[in-house]
């Protein structure tokens, strides 16, 4: 790891030094002899690195480099503060008297590390150690054959037979040479899937020639199709040119319907495969490449086809594969290390190579003591010479360019088997120094290409997006990958990290600390942080010393809900480039010089409820890309003006609207230009009356036009008599999700039907003079892209709308195609159309009549309803006749139901039905229930006029559960043997009764 923050403290030394920064405090010299000293051991670090390992007085003299670095950074860091300050004052330059007291007591610190380096320098020299290039490590080659070694595979018969029948049929037609990449991460057994299929009887008689090749690191041209050729002539070549070779291999391939495996292909140049391509696509049809890589960049390179993913093994196969190794033909097996064993194979994560290595590494030990020490270890901390693991998965890590190595080392500090946001972990990259600039391109765009890359390479898996940020999983061998990255823990003077505990697997690695409990002392201990996590920690203040933090860059006092104000002096945090205040739902204001925070840039303010108003001049944040939330003040100095020249990414919720005061100062916050606003939230608050008209209210909100790249968009409280006009196919082009809630004077409701990507909306609280969510007929001329009225929409939620009768005023065939969702409450007037597409309806409100209940069964396609909340009605016989794909049925709180409809035995599909708080209830449908023959789970809550249980159970085979609670009467004659209900139940495993 040495070498890598080596390199990233001497690109901050040669900016340092070459811009303009450099000049203004004249350490110029003393920068360029640290730079040149640093540069000359540079030079043998990686002869070092690999050296430390079997050496202990390398690995303490890596150690004291690694100090010596983090002090020089700190300098370093100190001085890019100063000089900054200086610039920004622009008075009395190098001679100001503070600048005279800051060089001195600067200069004696830089002779101090100028000695300890000169030392550092001398002492390499006794070692011997080699002079390298720090590049990509070579690494000792890799070599696989076709012949299947392994005594027997588990759990992967699926995979071989899906890509045998991608090969033989899928393709067989192809008239281009066919590529089918097997992705995935390093000891998942990619090249053993490619054996097995290699070796498929089918593949046999399919393929001729079959060729094996090992890739590995070395893919050129000539070595490989002299190997192709060999292969098929089954003899060695002499030294031959490329011409020569070519033709050979083409007249060798040509017209034949052949199968070639490129086995571990790391080449990512794109160049070199075209050109091994284009002598391949001499082939019959159907002729196919098969190739194994870890990289997905490969994959999209070589594939003509998708790549195959190749998952995880489950549980239950790495157990037999872990026993075979572990146990071998054993026919006695000690009950106790298979208890033991069974823990031990959860540390595999599903990964063969690990289930193979650490039943290896056990494989003559009998002793429940060693088996429980393999247990209790991480792997990272096995022996090396046993396990194969990490090597392995050591190769990954020696690919990655060296920018990238200590971004994938750092998330070994994150917890493992955790859900992490890419955002925050760019923002910790960002903190800790790691990204540099690349021309034009923000820091967060350096971060985002480096997370890519990471990911194609099988770091990062399991992503998600959620509301607009970014969400994924590290596998925890690859976390213990990077963990073992660092040897040894770090001084305090080298703290650059506190993490307060939150998660229980979260631990001190290198520069990074974990401490159990909060403690003010940890400000003065630790003065080098860079990064400060102190969420979810119950912090009611924020001592004032945190601003003697100078060289922090990341505070996060997020879900401290308790906070009311910030300390003035956090201010002082010149380097501060975030601080994450999200939940910290009491915060009700900021420090009034926030906007000397000159390097912020994420401000997370989402949650906080509380804040009544902006500091001033935010504005004057020119480095902000993420301002969670702003909320309008009063005053000139705080207005929503303030948003005019930033330039922000991700999502900010404006609060308070009704402080605007026109539509002119709504255009200053020049929202239409903002590009990089993928989420915009827009409330006015109900407690405070605006001084003007709702006419008014509406230019207002029109003057808020978004850029056409937003895709979440909410309005809440909004009081004018109609919606903007830019809610149209034109402005919300990219639009998926739309909430609009509590804008009760709108008497209509936009065209949310053209929006071409809406998956998602929610109606709430709206007018009374609304009938319908789409109230005109559909202009064919009106520009709008197609006919089909919502053409994405997957989740519809509408509430309050006390008089809305349906979705579209004039149905046809063309709406909602794709619905899958709906969600009605307290819509007494609405009846449901036919939508073909439904599968999951919730619907609840006091006083839906009969007309609304009977047109659910408009929806054919059902297949889970909860019905809630009802204090009048009863349920139409006829409701569930048209529901034959109904599985699970959910009846809430219908106090005035007595008996369920005899359409109930409609529902041959059903498996889960639950009725609870339905105190009316005196009995279930005998005909009803003896329909219900796919039914598995049956609960009854809080029905306390319940009389009996229907005999049809008795005939319900499949049911398998049965749960009854305060139900007084049917308690009563369930009970077990005696009851007179027993027999109707008797034969359902799993019976409970309260």
């Amino acid at each position: 790891m040495a070498e890598v923050f080596l390199q990233v403290l001497l690109d901050n030394l040669t900016c340092f030094i070459q811009g303009e920064l450099g000049l203004i405090l004249g350490f110029k010299d003393e920068f360029e002899k640290l730079q040149s000293t640093f540069t000359t051991i540079q030079a043998v670090l990686e002869d070092a690195q690999m050296k430390q390992l079997k050496d202990k007085a390398i690995e303490n003299w890596l150690q004291k480099l690694n100090a010596a670095a983090y002090e020089a950074d700190d300098i370093l860091d100190e001085c890019k503060t100063e000089a900054t300050i200086r610039q920004n004052k622009n008075k009395y330059g190098c001679y100001h008297p503070n600048v005279i007291s800051f060089r001195h007591k600067i200069g004696k610190r830089m002779k101090k590390i100028m000695e300890k380096l000169d030392a550092i320098a001398a002492e390499r020299i006794k070692f011997h150690l080699d002079e390298r290039t720090i590049e990509v490590r070579q690494v000792a080659t890799r070599q696989t054959g076709f012949v299947l070694n392994e005594p027997q595979v588990y759990g992967r018969d699926k995979e071989k037979d899906e890509i045998v029948k991608i090969l033989i049929n899928n393709v067989s037609n192809a008239q281009t040479l066919s590529v089918l990449p097997i992705l995935g991460m390093g000891g998942l057994g990619k090249t053993t899937l490619a054996q097995m299929v290699f070796n498929d009887q089918r593949v046999i008689e399919h393929f001729h020639p079959k060729i094996w090749i090992c890739v590995s690191e070395d893919f050129n041209e000539k070595r490989l199709i002299k190997e192709i050729v060999e292969s098929i002539e089954e003899k060695s070549l002499g030294d031959m040119d490329l011409a020569p070779l070519q033709k050979k291999l083409q007249d060798l391939l040509n017209g034949k319907k052949y199968l070639l495996v490129l086995d571990d292909v790391w080449n990512e140049d794109q160049d070199k495969w075209a050109k091994l391509r284009q002598v391949l696509k001499v082939g019959a049809s159907g002729a196919s490449v098969l190739t194994t890589t870890r990289l997905e960049k490969v994959g999209s390179i070589m594939g003509t086809s998708q790549p195959y993913e190749l998952s995880n093994l489950s549980q239950e196969d790495c157990w037999l594969l872990f026993m075979q190794r572990a146990f071998g033909h054993q026919e006695e097996i000690n009950l106790n290390l298979v208890a033991i064993g069974k823990e031990i194979v959860k540390k595999c994560g599903g990964v063969p190579l690990a289930a193979k290595t650490l039943g290896g590494i056990l494989r003559f030990k009998r002793e429940e003591r060693q088996w429980e020490h393999v247990r209790d270890s991480e792997i990272w901390k096995l022996p090396q010479e046993e396990s194969s693991i990490l090597p392995a998965l050591r190769l990954s890590y020696h690919h990655l360019p060296l920018d990238l190595r200590q971004c994938f080392a750092y998330c070994a500090i994150l917890p493992k088997d955790t859900e992490m946001e890419k955002e925050n972990l760019i923002s910790l990259w960002m903190a800790h120094g790691f990204l540099l600039s690349k021309g034009n391109l923000e820091l967060e765009d350096v971060g985002n290409e480096v997370w890519n890359e990471l990911y194609l390479r099988s770091f990062f898996q399991e992503i998600e997006v959620k509301y607009g940020r970014t969400y994924f999983k590290m596998h925890d061998l690859i976390h213990d990958l990077a963990t073992s990255l660092f040897s040894a823990s770090a001084s305090s003077n080298n703290i650059r990290e506190i993490n307060v505990k939150g998660y229980t697997h979260m631990m001190s690695i290198g520069f990074a600390k974990v401490v159990s409990s909060y403690s003010r002392s940890h400000l003065q201990t630790f003065v080098s942080l860079r990064v400060l996590n102190l969420r979810f920690i119950g912090l009611e203040h924020l001592p004032s010393s945190i601003g003697d933090l100078l060289h922090l860059r990341y505070l996060n006092l997020s879900g401290n809900g308790r906070i009311r104000s910030l300390p003035k002096q956090l201010c002082k945090l010149q380097n501060l480039q975030t601080l994450d205040l999200h939940g910290c739902r009491k915060l009700c204001c900021l420090p009034k010089e926030t906007s000397k925070l000159g390097s912020l840039r994420n401000l997370l303010l989402d949650g906080c409820k509380a804040l009544t108003c902006m500091p001033p001049r935010i504005a004057s944040l020119t480095c902000l890309k993420t301002l969670g939330c702003f909320a309008v003040g009063r005053k000139k100095s705080s207005q929503i003006g303030e948003l005019q020249n930033l330039n922000l990414y991700g999502s900010i919720s404006i609060t308070h609207l009704e402080r605007v005061k026109n539509d002119m100062d709504a255009k200053e916050a020049n929202l239409s230009a903002k590009e990089n606003l993928h989420s915009l939230s827009m409330t006015w608050d109900e407690d405070e009356r605006p001084h003007r008209y709702e006419s008014e209210e509406v230019e207002v909100l029109e003057a808020l036009k978004p850029h056409s790249n937003l895709t979440y968009l909410r309005i809440s409280g909004f009081r004018g008599i109609r919606l903007p006009d830019w809610i149209n196919h034109s402005v919300l082009k990219n639009v998926v999700y739309i909430v609009i809630e509590g804008c009760e004077n709108c008497s209509c409701l936009p065209p949310f039907g053209e929006l071409p990507c809406l998956k998602s909306l929610m109606l709430d609280k709206g007018s009374a003079d609304v009938e319908y969510v789409e109230e005109e007929d559909i202009d064919v001329h009106s520009g709008s892209p197609t006919r089909i009225r919502f053409p994405s929409l997957r989740k519809l939620i509408i509430g309050k709308f006390h008089n809305l009768k349906g979705l579209l005023k004039k149905e046809g065939e063309e709406q909602f195609p794709v619905l899958e969702e709906m969600e009605i409450f307290w819509c007494p007037m609405f009846v449901i159309p036919t939508l073909s597409s439904v599968k999951k309806l919730v619907t609840f409100g006091d006083k839906s009549d009969a007309i609304g209940f009977s047109s659910i069964s408009n929806l054919r396609a059902l297949t889970s309803l909860y019905i809630r909340n009802n204090y009048e009605a009863s349920l139409p016989e006829e409701m569930f006749k048209s529901l034959a794909n109904l599985k699970y049925l959910n009846i809430f709180y219908f106090t005035n139901l007595r008996e369920l409809p005899t359409s109930l035995a409609s529902l041959n599909a059903l498996k889960h039905l639950t009725i609870e708080f339905c105190g009316a209830l005196e009995s279930l449908p005998e005909e009803g229930v003896k329909g219900l023959t796919s039914l598995t789970q049956l609960s009854i809550v809080h029905c306390e006029m319940l009389e009996c249980l229907p005999e049809g159970l008795q005939h319900l085979t499949t049911l398998t559960t049965l749960r009854i609670s305060q139900c007084p009467i049917v308690f009563k004659r369930c009970e077990k043997g005696i009851g007179e209900d027993w027999h109707k139940i008797a034969h359902i495993p799993h019976v409970f009764i309260s």
